[in-house]
């Protein structure tokens, strides 16, 4: 990113085709920080997603002291490039958000609630600023919907009248399911007590293993997690091909278990790619038939152990 911003700021040499008088050496024009500004927004985006995973925690879960510790390391960086093109107001609000972080998070075995009233507003001056790399409540938007619909789906039985019947009564977010009861689900949706049940359980257990419910506190962690279930998905999609040009009679039976089995695994992806922020693959990817969702969900581990 440095390297990329520092190109960008280089003055063209004389008698490359100025179209306007040169700046003098070492002084940016307007043009020039405009054009290095919308630069530096678009790699903010992807340099501060564990920023972003961290506060969406704070501001809709529950988030732990040392993560946000974590935040540090990225946002002075970030405020260091901020400050070669001339965003003093950005650099302003990095540095009270990281003092912040210094006063009312370091050393803490748990964040108070004024502690988090008050990080939020500072990291809400980082949102009028640069919206496009800090907002979080479309972020949530975002991967929010695409978890529980993936959660419901590993539910047996839930089908998509099941999962219409939930979001048209507000059955459509993580916290509201987690805490429903199952006789008042069955009462507003008219759906089967023992599915209710096996809904309410299922948002229930994802909730005790994921403690950050909508992004990730160990990005690494969570890619591993994906790769056992690549594994396990290219050994269910094998046994489906292989059970496909079988003709034994408890084949049918056989290759209904697999299909079943290889998009429970396929859902359980999803959850993980919506705790990344990899929306957008996941449009790609539900596109595809499944051996070429395997390969590109291959080519992307490759390439994320590269970075």
């Amino acid at each position: 990113m440095d390297s990329w911003l520092d190109a960008a700021m280089t003055q063209p040499e004389p008698g490359d085709a100025p179209a306007a008088p040169a700046a003098p050496a070492g002084v940016s024009t307007p043009g020039d920080l405009e054009a290095v500004g919308s630069l530096f927004n678009e790699l903010a985006v992807g340099y501060v997603a564990q920023v972003r995973d961290v506060m969406l925690e704070l501001r809709f879960g529950e988030a732990e002291p040392s993560w946000i510790e974590l935040t540090r390391p990225a946002l002075r960086s970030l405020q260091t490039m901020a400050t070669k093109v001339e965003l003093g107001e950005l650099c302003k609000a990095l540095d009270e958000f990281c003092a912040a972080v210094d006063t009312l998070v370091v050393d803490q075995a748990q964040i108070s609630d004024a502690a988090k009233a008050e990080l939020l507003r500072c990291y809400q001056r980082l949102i009028e600023l640069n919206p496009q790399a800090f907002e979080l409540g479309a972020e949530r938007d975002r991967r929010e919907p695409i978890i529980v619909e993936a959660l419901l789906r590993q539910v047996d039985r839930v089908e998509r009248l099941t999962i219409d019947k939930l979001f048209a009564v507000g059955l459509n977010r993580l916290e509201v399911l987690v805490s429903a009861n199952a006789q008042e689900v069955v009462a507003v949706t008219g759906i089967e007590l023992e599915i209710a049940t096996a809904i309410l359980h299922k948002f229930r257990s994802y909730k005790a293993a994921k403690p950050a419910v909508v992004s990730v506190r160990d990005p690494v962690a969570e890619r591993r997690e994906l790769a056992e279930l690549l594994a396990t998905l290219n050994a269910q999609n094998a046994d489906f091909v292989r059970m496909c040009s079988a003709w034994a009679e408890d084949v049918r039976g056989r290759k209904r278990e697999l299909r079943k089995e290889r998009e429970q695994t396929f859902q359980q992806i999803k959850v993980v790619l919506a705790r990344l922020g990899e929306r957008d693959r996941l449009a790609q990817l539900e596109k595809l038939p499944f051996a070429e969702r395997i390969t590109t969900l291959d080519r992307f581990m490759s390439a994320a152990q590269q970075t």
